[in-house]
């Protein structure tokens, strides 16, 4: 499928301190969302700070996965040749979401390959931990989500998107700790 010069809207990036939301993560081919596809997703509902539903799908890119693809996620050609397509679990996705704020590591990323693929503009606000790290933590020289994964010695981090869902679930509930208890202006 080409992608036509259109982009379509990510939703409305907010910072706010909530309870209720979802995490997206995802996995791709590459890092243009013109050029390459969604291989797995991953998504958290959260409610009241605790993790109440899972979503986690693999996806058939319907193009190969590159070797590199595959030694940083683990995720291989064979792994998908058999999984649904995007456009097949579309409806499923943005029924998950709903209407709830959207948290990510380097959000934009994620929702530009969201929106750009189901061709629609999300109304969901969305927020990013990496901004929240930048202000939490300047002192850091990367605020990547394996450095703060790392730093604070949360759940491992390893390019799966459930895996990386829960690591950014952890990261966002500690930050919000911090910027209350340091009294940080977001």
């Amino acid at each position: 499928m080409a992608y036509q010069k259109q982009y379509y809207k990510r939703g409305h990036y907010v910072k706010k301190i909530i309870d209720d939301y979802c995490v997206l993560d995802i996995e791709t081919t590459g890092l243009s969302w013109q050029k390459d596809k969604i291989i797995e997703i991953g998504i958290l509902k959260v409610r009241n700070k605790e993790i109440v539903e899972r979503y986690s799908q693999l996806i058939n890119p319907q193009q190969n996965i590159s070797p590199f693809i595959t030694q940083l996620t683990g995720i291989d050609n064979q792994m998908v040749e058999d999984m649904p397509v995007l456009s097949s679990v579309q409806d499923d996705i943005l029924r998950f979401f709903g209407h709830d704020p959207i948290i990510g590591h380097n959000t934009a990323f994620d929702l530009n390959f969201i929106a750009n693929h189901f061709q629609i503009n999300l109304s969901n606000e969305y927020m990013d931990t990496l901004q929240f790290c930048r202000k939490v933590y300047p002192q850091m020289p990367h605020h990547r989500l394996t450095d703060m994964v790392e730093f604070l010695g949360l759940s491992t981090n390893e390019h799966r998107s459930l895996a990386d869902c829960i690591s950014t679930y952890e990261l966002y509930e500690h930050l919000k700790k911090e910027i209350i208890r340091q009294h940080i202006s977001i």
